[in-house]
């Protein structure tokens, strides 16, 4: 398959790989268990990209973040409970995204959760996002044989100079392709079904840098795809849009204004410390809903603080919420997750 075929179709399987995982669920509210979720192995990076919160660290004081890495008890936990409310729905959460605020690759023990979560099979897909920066050839091969399903690889830029612009630390794009093409290679080789998605951020790239991406990555990736910028929640606390026109959701979704926000009623973002978010861009830890230190995750996922979240954001209050009342993300959620249209029925499912 020559080169344009191949981003040709890449695109094609990207496209669909998001049309598929967020379909009209209204009807199927209140759902037993979520349909996605993502656990922070650590919230430190190696980077400071400048459109990401974490890379800002007085951003981070300012909202008094904590900072650590995930003990494995504390995972092990999480996953069983995880698979205890998936034996009891009788069907699996859609996907386990072993990632939120951090570089899972900092954690020495990522592999082994990887392989804990694997075991369990409460998930159709377990998979991660990673720099690539600490993708050496001794983890790849670890990584692979965890079992991991899917990894997005954040490629920052094109060349030396512009990496060290956005990631204000590092400067290397060769290694991160040749971090890529080994864990491509050998996970060819092993016949493994790891799927390897690539991904840049549009920050005014060139046409030339656009290209560029394609041809560097394609060849050694399943499927890529160039983001749009996101504003995160607290959106009006920094410029994470760079200056930058958006006009579309980081899945190249026009964006679209909306009342509710339908990630309270699909998806639970836990981070480090076991405190539980709302959704998996509350940087500033605004939406905790729980604890799973003290709590179980069917307690959180059917306890009284999310149905009151909904309930805000149902009643069209979520201004009421300060992570929540400047948010861009919501702008660009899938068309199918829009709950706008019927509050009526959904507030009378929440015992309104």
């Amino acid at each position: 398959m020559d080169l344009v075929s191949k981003i040709s179709r890449s695109s094609k399987i990207a496209k669909e790989l998001i049309r598929q995982k967020i379909k009209p669920f209204h009807k199927e509210l209140p759902l037993p268990i979520p349909l996605t979720m993502h656990l922070d192995p650590t919230n430190l990076c190696n980077f400071k990209c400048t459109f990401c919160p974490t890379g800002d660290s007085e951003l981070l004081k300012s909202v008094g973040r904590p900072k650590g890495q995930m003990e494995f008890e504390l995972f092990c936990k999480i996953i069983d409970e995880l698979a205890e409310m998936v034996n009891s729905a009788n069907h699996k959460l859609k996907v386990l995204h072993l990632y939120k605020d951090g570089e899972p690759l900092i954690h020495k023990q990522f592999c082994q959760m990887v392989s804990y979560a694997k075991s369990k099979n409460a998930a159709e897909t377990v998979g991660t996002t990673t720099n690539a920066a600490l993708l050496t050839k001794e983890k790849s091969i670890q990584i692979i044989e965890s079992g991991l399903d899917k990894i997005r690889i954040s490629v920052e830029h094109v060349d030396d100079q512009s990496y060290k612009k956005i990631t204000q630390n590092y400067s290397d794009y060769n290694t991160i392709k040749s971090n890529v093409k080994f864990l491509f290679n050998e996970k060819t080789k092993r016949k493994s079904s790891l799927h390897i998605f690539a991904k840049i951020v549009d920050t005014n790239l060139t046409e030339a840098e656009k290209q560029k991406f394609k041809n560097d990555f394609a060849p050694i990736s399943d499927t890529l795809r160039i983001d749009s910028l996101m504003g995160w929640s607290n959106s009006e606390t920094k410029d994470f849009l760079l200056g930058v026109d958006v006009s579309e959701g980081m899945n190249g979704t026009p964006l679209i204004p909306r009342k509710v926000c339908s990630e309270p009623f699909s998806k639970l973002a836990i981070n480090f410390d076991g405190k539980v978010s709302v959704c998996c861009v509350d940087w500033s830890y605004g939406t905790i809903i729980g604890d799973l230190t003290k709590e179980t995750l069917s307690e959180i996922w059917n306890g009284e603080k999310l149905r009151e979240f909904r309930i805000t954001h149902l009643k069209g209050e979520r201004e009421k919420i300060e992570a929540c009342k400047n948010c861009q993300y919501i702008l660009g959620l899938p068309k199918e997750s829009i709950l706008d249209n019927h509050v009526e029925k959904l507030l009378k499912t929440y015992g309104v």
